[in-house]
């Protein structure tokens, strides 16, 4: 049946009441210097008696989210967060228990550090790779998987005239390159997932331009 309305108040009265005893910390939180990618490191609940049973819900929003991420009851009035970083940056934990926000949720982790990614994990596609002629674009397909790590992309090219280079990103992991080049001549174009050493397989690329 209908539970009345004051009684579900004062059942979300008393459980915004447990949901506020719970202390959150850890080396992710607390320890000096921020957390890097590639090493884990964890978020700890010190939950003391009368704060329910939860559910702890946690929820992050990152460039890349943590692999792995695990949550686990220690049995001793804590329960740990544990993640390892694979992108710089900002992480926001959002932490409820039960449907309730924790006193201070969302938690910022920001990670600094060398990240690890895997530029050989990515593919460059596209019909006219090799060539094409002037003022027709040159259109590419690049997937960037997860295991590649963050990016960002990154392309340019060289040769007879500067080239009108156009990048998005379409769907998750998956990005449209347009490039259009305003003389004929031999071009160079490279391909980078991070920085402008991190070719990706393939790059550069050799693409003779020819007149229409």
């Amino acid at each position: 049946g209908l539970v009345p309305v004051c009684q579900a108040r004062a059942g979300r009265a008393a459980y915004r009441e447990m949901a506020e005893k719970i202390r959150v910390g850890g080396p992710a939180l607390e320890a000096v210097g921020n957390p890097e990618p590639g090493k884990s490191t964890s978020i700890i609940l010190h939950i003391p008696p009368g704060a329910g049973q939860g559910p702890l819900n946690v929820t992050v929003k990152s460039q890349l989210t943590p692999k792995p991420l695990e949550v686990k009851d220690n049995g001793d009035g804590t329960m740990g967060i544990t993640f390892t970083p694979r992108a710089t940056g900002k992480h926001l934990f959002e932490l409820t228990w039960g449907d309730l926000p924790l006193p201070g949720s969302p938690f910022n982790v920001n990670v600094e550090g060398e990240v690890q990614r895997d530029p050989s994990k990515c593919t460059v596609a596209g019909p006219r790779l090799k060539g094409g002629t002037v003022e027709e674009p040159i259109r590419l397909t690049v997937l960037t998987p997860e295991e590649a790590g963050p990016g960002p992309l990154q392309v340019d090219a060289s040769g007879p005239s500067e080239p009108d280079i156009k990048l998005q990103k379409t769907e998750p992991y998956r990005f449209a390159v347009e490039v259009k080049f305003a003389k004929a001549g031999p071009y160079t174009l490279g391909v980078y997932w991070g920085t402008a050493t991190d070719h990706v397989p393939g790059s550069p690329f050799a693409i003779d331009i020819r007149e229409i």
